[in-house]
């Protein structure tokens, strides 16, 4: 199941990037960017915006999941089956689909008619999502094929599985990016869901075998205190050599809309983007600490 593909990314790896935006994640972070990402099936998204109110939508439906209501379309989720005919039926594409299927060639071919851009600028293929390793056989499948091809490999991940599936990826890949969420293991837990331990442990692992970029993004009220900023430096000071650099990301709500079209609330609502003053204090403790971060 593949969410997206977007062929020219300079912010996902080394270079200029063609993305492969997988559908599947074990973690629910609270400010998940995209959360139609998530779910591993495809889901229904209504795309306010663009809907003319016609009711062709609610017609098809055979489960009787849509209501017109003034203003909106309101969808049942519990009755959806996700057959597909209000996708086919709405004049404007105000009903999406969060993900299609396609087959490893089909991705292959995409990203492979990427070349001629990787020959004015250096770059590759990255793999995202979602979780890349939560759709571990295809992302093996792809990486591979890629490195046979001679595509520079990279995937964004937040090694959130074991680490055995972590070590037959490595053979076909260039780069990684891991993400860090929060030092403490209880505080990790609320905010995304799951333990913090094996998703360390691993990326003290790939620390010794490939270059590593970590990717913190400032969450304010969740993970920026000083406490959990001194906790990740001393963290990355336990990393092999081929750690590369960490990048500070400021916390944004582009995907709090997203939410809505999924029906679903967003738990960040009330929480303020970040100041680039504040950003910038974060990048001089982290510095302070002899650690190489850059603000993204």
């Amino acid at each position: 199941m593949i969410l997206k593909i977007d062929r020219c990314s300079k912010h996902d790896g080394p270079g200029l990037r063609t993305v492969v935006f997988l559908n599947g994640c074990p973690l629910r972070c609270q400010w998940c960017s995209t959360p139609e990402s998530q779910c591993e099936k495809p889901q229904l998204l209504h795309i306010e915006t663009l809907c003319v109110l016609c009711g062709r939508c609610v017609v098809s439906c055979p489960e009787k999941a849509l209501q017109v209501i003034p203003g909106g379309i309101i969808i049942d989720r519990q009755r959806c089956t996700f057959c597909g005919k209000c996708l086919q039926v709405c004049l404007n594409h105000a009903m999406r689909a969060s993900g299609t299927s396609m087959t490893l060639d089909q991705v292959f071919d995409i990203v492979n008619r990427s070349r001629p851009f990787w020959t004015r600028m250096a770059g590759g293929l990255t793999i995202s999502g979602g979780e890349v390793l939560f759709q571990f056989e295809f992302s093996k499948a792809l990486l591979q094929k890629c490195h046979r091809a001679g595509i520079n490999t990279n995937i964004e991940t937040s090694c959130c599985a074991p680490m055995e599936n972590v070590r037959e990826l490595l053979p076909y890949l260039d780069h990684v990016c891991c993400d860090v969420k929060h030092m403490d293991d209880a505080t990790h837990k609320k905010l995304t869901g799951v333990s913090n331990r094996q998703i360390q442990e691993n990326i003290r692992m790939i620390s010794h075998e490939k270059d590593l970029i970590l990717r913190y993004p400032i969450i304010p009220t969740c993970n920026d205190s000083e406490e959990n900023i001194d906790a990740t430096a001393a963290f990355i000071k336990t990393l092999g050599d081929k750690f590369n650099r960490i990048d500070l990301l400021a916390y944004h709500q582009m995907g709090a809309v997203t939410y809505r079209r999924l029906g679903r609330e967003y738990a960040l609502e009330s929480v303020p983007t970040l100041s680039r003053e504040k950003m910038k204090r974060v990048h001089d403790r982290m510095l302070a600490h002899g650690i190489r971060a850059v603000l993204a």
